[in-house]
C-alpha cells in the first residue's frame, strides 16, 4: 500500500496537471496485488504437492523392485550342485530341490537311429526318370503299426527326398539332411532317441542304395541313482531326483580289474548344497529400500529440509502418514499361507508366519532391521516355510491376481495398485492439477475484473482531469478530493 500511496501523490503532481492513467493503475494494483498473491500461493502449494507425490511414486517403485527379488518361490532356489564327473552329465535344480548327496552311474545314453544312403554326385541327380515315387517309414517298436508312414516324393532327387521327409518330420519324428562326404553327397535319415523310435526305410527307387549298416541304432538311456536303475527314451531326466534335471552326455568313468580284466563303472558323486547367501543379500536390500522409503517420507514432511527439489514439499500433509501406514502394514500382516489358498486346508508355514520370525524387525524409531540370527534359524530349520511366507509358493504371479502371493508377493501387488493410473498417487495428482486449473481460472477472472476496473477508473479520472483544465479553483478542489482518496487507500 505504501508504494501505491507514493504513486498517488506523484500522479497528482504539484500544479503540473494530473496523470490520470497512473492514478487509475495504482488504484487497480492496490486491489489486484493481495488477491493475486493469495491465489499464487495456493498454486505454489499444489505444485509442491505434485512434486512430492512424484517423489513418493519413485520411492514406492524402488521399494517394489526390492520386493520383487523375494516374491517368487524361484527367488529362493538356493541349491548349488557339485558334480564329480561333469563330462558324463549336468544337473540343474528347481525350487523343489532339496539338499542331499547321490551316487549316479550313467550306463549308456539314449541314441537315435541314423540311416544313410551311398553317395550321390549332386543334390539334383534324377533318381526315378523324373517321375514321383513313394517310399515307407516303419517303426518296429510300434506293434500296432499306427506310426508307419508313406512319404510321397514329387521331385525325384536327393534334395527332393530330403524335403519330403522333413515336411512330415513333425509327425514321424524322422528328419533328413544331405551331408558332403568329400566324395559326394550322402542322405542321412535321423530319428528320435529311444529304442521305441527305431525305424526302417523301404520302397526307395533302385537308384538309391542304403548303406549296409546303420550309422547308429536307437537305444534308451540307462542310469543308476543310489543303486536304483532308471531307463529313459531321452537324455534329459526331470525329477528322477526331485527338483533336479539331469542331462546325460556320456557313460560315467570305468575301472578295470587287472586280475579278471573286467570293467566296472565308477559312480559320479552329485552333492546338492543349500546356499542362502543370495537370500540374505536380497533381504538386506529390502531393508535398505524400506528405510530409504521411510526416510524419504520424512524429508517430504520436513519444513526445514534443505533437500533440493522435494524437501518439505508435503509439510503437514496427512497423506504422508497414510502411505507410511499402508506400507508398514504390509510387513506387519498375518503371513499364514494355506494349501491352495484355502484356510480350511493345511497351513503351510505354522512356524514361520510373520516377518519378525525371519528377522525383519522395526526399532522404536520405525527403522527396519534384519536379525540375521533369526533368519539363519528360520532358513536352517524351516526353509520351505520361509519360501511360503514370502511367495505363497507362487512364481510369476500377475499384479492383478486375487490369489494369495505371500508377504512379498502381496506387497508387490498392493504397491502396484497404488502406482496405477487409477491408484491413490494418481488420484492425489489429479486433484492437485484440478485445483491448479481452478486457481488459474480465478486468476483469469481476477484479471478480467481488474481490466474492467482500470477502464472505469481511467474514464472517470479523464473526465475529472478535463474539468480541472477549465478551472484552477476546481483543480485545487479536485486535488483535495484526490488527496482524500489517497488517504482512504493508504489508511490500512
Amino acid at each position: 500500500m505504501a508504494t501505491s500511496s507514493v504513486n498517488l501523490v506523484t500522479a497528482l503532481g504539484a500544479g503540473s496537471g494530473i496523470d490520470t492513467k497512473a492514478l487509475a493503475q495504482s488504484m487497480v494494483d492496490a486491489e489486484r496485488t493481495p488477491r493475486k498473491d493469495a491465489i499464487d500461493a495456493k498454486i505454489k502449494t499444489e505444485q509442491a504437492h505434485i512434486t512430492g507425490l512424484g517423489a513418493i511414486k519413485s520411492l514406492l517403485s524402488t521399494l517394489q523392485t526390492a520386493l520383487t527379488n523375494v516374491n517368487d518361490a524361484s527367488d529362493f532356489s538356493s541349491i548349488t550342485t557339485t558334480n564329480s564327473q561333469p563330462t558324463a552329465f549336468s544337473a540343474t535344480t528347481t525350487t523343489n530341490a532339496q539338499a542331499g548327496s547321490y551316487d549316479i552311474t550313467v550306463n549308456q545314453i539314449a541314441k537315435a537311429t541314423r540311416l544313410a544312403t551311398t553317395n550321390f554326385s549332386s543334390s539334383n541327380t534324377s533318381l526315378n526318370s523324373g517321375q514321383s515315387f513313394t517310399f515307407s517309414l516303419a517303426f518296429p517298436g510300434d506293434s500296432s503299426g499306427s506310426r508307419n508312414t508313406s512319404i510321397t516324393v514329387n521331385t525325384d532327387t536327393p534334395g527332393g527326398i530330403m524335403d519330403a521327409v522333413n515336411a512330415q518330420s513333425s509327425t514321424t519324428g524322422v528328419s533328413a539332411q544331405l551331408v558332403n562326404t568329400g566324395n559326394g553327397l550322402t542322405l542321412v535319415f535321423s530319428g528320435q532317441t529311444g529304442a521305441s523310435n527305431d525305424f526302417t526305410i523301404s520302397g526307395l527307387p533302385v537308384s538309391v542304395s542304403m548303406r549296409a549298416a546303420p550309422l547308429q541304432t536307437a537305444q534308451d538311456a540307462s542310469i543308476g541313482i543310489n543303486g536304483i536303475d532308471i531307463t529313459s527314451q531321452g537324455n534329459v531326466l526331470k525329477d528322477a531326483i526331485p527338483g533336479v534335471s539331469l542331462e546325460l552326455f556320456a557313460p560315467t568313468a570305468t575301472t578295470t580289474n587287472a586280475a579278471s580284466s573286467s570293467t566296472s563303472s565308477i559312480p559320479a558323486r552329485l552333492d546338492l548344497n543349500r546356499d542362502t547367501s543370495s537370500i540374505k543379500t536380497n533381504l538386506n536390500a529390502l531393508v535398505t529400500a524400506y528405510n530409504d522409503f521411510d526416510e524419504g517420507l520424512k524429508v517430504l514432511g520436513d519444513k526445514g529440509s534443505t533437500v533440493a527439489t522435494y524437501g518439505g514439499t508435503m509439510t503437514g500433509d496427512s497423506f504422508l502418514q497414510t502411505v507410511r501406514n499402508q506400507i508398514r502394514s504390509m510387513f506387519a500382516k498375518d503371513g499364514k499361507v494355506y494349501q491352495d489358498g484355502d484356510s480350511s486346508k493345511a497351513l503351510l508355514n505354522p512356524n514361520v508366519s510373520a516377518a519378525w520370525q525371519v528377522g525383519l524387525e522395526f526399532d522404536r524409531t520405525g527403522k527396519m532391521t534384519l536379525n540375521t540370527a533369526k533368519l539363519d534359524t528360520a532358513l536352517n530349520k524351516n526353509f520351505d516355510q520361509v519360501v511360503a511366507l514370502f511367495s505363497a509358493n507362487q512364481n510369476g504371479q500377475s499384479a492383478y491376481s486375487v490369489s494369495p502371493g505371500g508377504l512379498a508377493g502381496d506387497a508387490v501387488k498392493n504397491i502396484d495398485k497404488m502406482l496405477r493410473s487409477t491408484g491413490v498417487i494418481a488420484q492425489q495428482t489429479d486433484s492437485a492439477n484440478s485445483k491448479i486449473k481452478d486457481y488459474n481460472n480465478q486468476l483469469t477472472k481476477l484479471e478480467e475484473r481488474m481490466t474492467a476496473m482500470l477502464a472505469q477508473y481511467t474514464k472517470q479520472f479523464s473526465s475529472m482531469d478535463s474539468l480541472v483544465g477549465n478551472s484552477k479553483s476546481t483543480q485545487t478542489s479536485l486535488k483535495s478530493s484526490f488527496d482524500g482518496l489517497m488517504a482512504m487507500y493508504t489508511k490500512n
